[in-house]
């Protein structure tokens, strides 16, 4: 089985997990790293790591930021479906 791995940053990780979830029926080994301070922290860690390797698939954020919040990353993998 092939495993795809997504990577997104997010200030809700149970919200994300639980989205990621329900859209891929079932999740791998999940990595969290943070908090950071900011949300350009986050985006450049999330930049670092797609330089790394070639297989990520980019999530986008689906919430609104809010300033006073604390950003996480995530990895997640996901089986690739044939």
């Amino acid at each position: 089985m092939n495993v795809k791995v997504l990577i997104g940053i997010t200030q809700d990780l149970e919200t994300a997990k639980s989205d990621l979830t329900h859209k891929f029926n079932s999740l791998g080994n999940t990595t969290e790293v943070g908090p950071f301070k900011s949300r350009e922290e986050a985006e450049n860690w999330k930049t670092f790591m797609m330089k790394r390797r070639q297989n990520y698939e980019e999530i986008a954020s689906q919430a609104a930021p809010a300033e006073d919040a604390l950003w996480f990353g995530f990895t997640v993998e996901s089986p690739v479906l044939h």
